[in-house]
């Protein structure tokens, strides 16, 4: 379930780049991908609880896991070539700032909203650092995948976003695939833009999961 691209608000993803040297390329790409390495084990063990995947599943919220899994996955490959292409070793361990997060909230998860408020903390996060990774990594190319990944996480944030404030109104009905357009309230085109620039106050620091 996505918010109707007509309604929403031009967000801007191209903060003032400014090219770091090559040597630093290798944490910022090995911090982004222990983020992916989190957010697609994280999906996998949502799926696998009753509101995620089982009998208290929304199947819109269930199909939305299933895609961003393939869609990390895929982010994961691209990371990895670049991190080796940059000159490091990919990595293959969860960010350990929100490890300890997601190991905190998955016991509480009880619920659709649950399950969409875990994965909205873990999809802002990785767009954000993204993002910001943009701004130095130094060449065109790594730029260019990082603004890419960074805008289909943004995208995910989105739809969580939408699906969120539903669930949040006791409007769990309207979610549902293909929606009810005439249905949905006003807001829904809007509120998953929140922003008209892209905020990057959360990115994680190249160090974060470089280890």
């Amino acid at each position: 379930m996505t918010a109707p691209v007509s309604t929403s608000p031009a967000v801007s993803f191209l903060p003032a780049l400014g090219a770091q040297s090559g040597s630093a390329d290798v944490p910022a790409l090995r911090t982004a991908t222990s983020l992916v390495v989190l957010a697609q084990s994280t999906y996998r063990s949502l799926t696998g609880l009753p509101a995620g995947g089982g009998d208290r599943a929304n199947p819109v919220v269930r199909d939305l896991l299933s895609a961003a899994t393939t869609e990390l996955g895929d982010a994961r490959d691209a990371l990895s070539s670049a991190t080796t292409g940059a000159g490091g070793r990919p990595q293959t361990a969860p960010d350990p700032v929100y490890s300890s997060v997601v190991a905190q909230a998955l016991p509480t998860v009880r619920s659709p909203a649950d399950v969409v408020g875990v994965a909205l903390t873990l999809e802002d996060v990785l767009a954000q650092t993204l993002v910001a990774d943009a701004a130095g990594l130094s060449t065109p190319a790594l730029r260019a995948t990082a603004l890419r990944l960074g805008a289909a996480a943004a995208s995910r944030k989105a739809s969580l976003l939408i699906v969120s404030s539903l669930l949040s109104s006791a409007q769990s009905d309207l979610v549902v695939a293909p929606p009810d357009l005439t249905a949905l309230p006003a807001a829904v085109g809007t509120v998953g833009f929140p922003d008209t620039r892209f905020p990057t106050s959360k990115a994680s620091p190249p160090e974060e999961g470089s280890g």
